[in-house]
């Protein structure tokens, strides 16, 4: 399926599986059945006791073929949490984006966006706090994801 895609290869996750289910188990008190892709999107499902593979990654496409828009929610612990459409989420850790920051940033400039996209104006804490690029970090992830869809961890609450 074609779909217009960011340019945004090569992204090194520092996190393990295990830490994206951890932090999703915790945050949502382990009240919510999920599961992480390779690239640390996550997709939310309480239907079913049994994983339905077909339906997290329909999911995933869900997302990719219409705007992604995404929303950025800071965590108490310094981590992010990034909303897409429905039940697909993406997680960033804040140490990495900290410590990865300034490269985050010319990355996500020249390859984050879609060819005719422009972000919003963003208001000014957001650009302090770098929500823009938290996002679109997250986005080119679920990206990987959607293309290749690998799921390495499974919530069950």
């Amino acid at each position: 399926m074609k779909y217009p895609a960011p340019t945004w290869r090569g992204l090194i996750r520092a996190e393990a599986p295990g830490w994206f289910a951890d932090r999703m188990a915790h945050y949502t008190d382990q009240q919510k059945s999920f599961v992480v892709y390779e690239h640390g999107t996550a997709v939310f499902d309480d239907s079913s006791p049994e994983p339905d593979i077909a339906k997290y990654n329909a999911a995933l496409l869900d997302v990719v073929t219409h705007m992604p828009d995404f929303s950025v929610r800071p965590m108490r612990d310094g981590n992010f949490i990034v909303d897409f459409r429905g039940p697909v989420y993406g997680l960033v850790d804040g140490a990495f984006f900290k410590q990865n920051r300034q490269q985050l940033s010319l990355d996500a400039k020249k390859h984050g966006l879609f060819p005719t996209e422009k972000l919003l104006p963003p208001n000014e804490d957001s650009v302090k706090a770098g929500h823009h690029v938290i996002g679109l970090y997250a986005r080119a992830n679920l990206y990987l994801d959607a293309e290749s869809p690998v799921v390495v961890a499974r919530f069950i609450s």
